[in-house]
């Protein structure tokens, strides 16, 4: 019984060190993809921002070039933002959380026969004090208990027996 309840604690243990590792995964390929977005935001950034200021100068002006390649460039940074947090653990996670799940029904069902085989054994041991203490204060109403009458009936079985077989 101890057994199965270590073997469910390390299976509990394992089903959630797969998980943070999973999601330990996740988290770093979003950190990844926030940094690689915040390197193309910059240099693209600078470039497309010089590119089309030169464009749009001529036709709009200084300032008006400027707001229009500010609000491409805020466009382009919150599409990279949705993509990576949309990331997600893949079929795996689904698995592991099932393991997870299955280590502590096994181990809370463990942990109820534990309970029901350490109550029983505490009744053995009230038992056994009761007749110890029964066996202090009445030692000859035990000893004709537990021994004078089963002999008394083995005797009269035995004659029973004697009598039918002589009939």
């Amino acid at each position: 019984m101890i057994d199965h309840l270590l073997r469910d604690i390390q299976v509990l243990r394992k089903a959630d060190m797969l998980i943070g590792k999973i999601w330990l995964n996740v988290l770093a390929r979003r950190l990844g993809l926030f940094v690689l977005a915040a390197l193309i935001g910059v240099f693209g950034l600078g470039m497309a921002n010089v590119a089309g200021y030169n464009a749009l100068q001529n036709t709009l002006g200084t300032v008006w070039a400027a707001s229009v390649m500010a609000v491409v460039d805020f466009a382009i940074a919150v599409i990279v933002l949705l993509l990576a947090s949309r990331s997600r653990p893949g079929p795996e996670i689904d698995v592991a959380l099932e393991v997870r799940k299955t280590a502590l029904d096994q181990l809370h069902e463990d942990a109820r026969d534990l309970k029901l085989t350490i109550e029983a054994m505490g009744q053995e041991i009230r038992n056994v004090k009761q007749n110890v203490a029964s066996l202090v204060h009445n030692p000859l109403d035990v000893a004709a208990e537990k021994l004078l009458v089963p002999a008394a009936l083995s005797l009269l079985r035995g004659l029973r027996s004697k009598k039918e077989h002589a009939s």
